[in-house]
């Protein structure tokens, strides 16, 4: 799996320094991709457009009734543990979890759960899950077994490939 590497250029505001931090940047980004790092320059901090695009329906509350729920259905379960500070985490929110094709079928064949990690019984959750990365993606059987795990970003393609192959018996 590739990383990804954004890229924050600050101004330089000395005009004889401008040369060298456009050696420097070019320099920088021709290493990062040389190491097989993929290199983005949009900020993850930026704000989501308010669109009319469907999204992922996750259930933010109440995880282990939930879960019990799903059992009882014989539906397979879907959980994303993340955090606040997480920018990967956003980046997920921002870019795939809003794909039609993967809110789709997620909507249609899982229950989601969107748990955050560091609060409430979400603490919990990711101590029995050993979750120690974020974003952490889990797929569970119906029974509440783990049958895959995504660590760290992952495309809408990547993850409606995996959601597939995991709903199937």
């Amino acid at each position: 799996m590739r990383s990804f590497l954004r890229i924050h250029i600050m101004p330089v505001t000395t005009s004889f320094l401008r040369p060298f931090a456009i050696f420097n940047a070019l320099f920088f980004i021709a290493a990062a991709t040389s190491c097989g790092y993929r290199v983005a320059f949009s900020s993850p901090l930026r704000e989501s457009r308010k669109t009319e695009q469907s999204a992922v329906p996750f259930h933010k509350s109440a995880f282990v009734a939930r879960i019990d729920s799903a059992r009882l259905a014989a539906r397979p379960i879907f959980i994303d543990f993340y955090t606040d500070w997480c920018a990967p985490c956003r980046t997920l929110d921002r870019d795939v979890f809003t794909d039609a094709s993967l809110a789709d079928y997620l909507a249609g064949h899982f229950l989601s759960l969107k748990v955050n990690a560091e609060k409430g019984e979400g603490i919990a959750l990711a101590k029995k899950f050993g979750v120690g990365a974020y974003p952490t993606l889990i797929f569970l059987r119906p029974d509440g077994v783990e049958k895959t795990r995504i660590v760290g970003l992952a495309t809408a393609s990547r993850l409606l490939k995996t959601a597939k192959k995991t709903a199937q018996p």
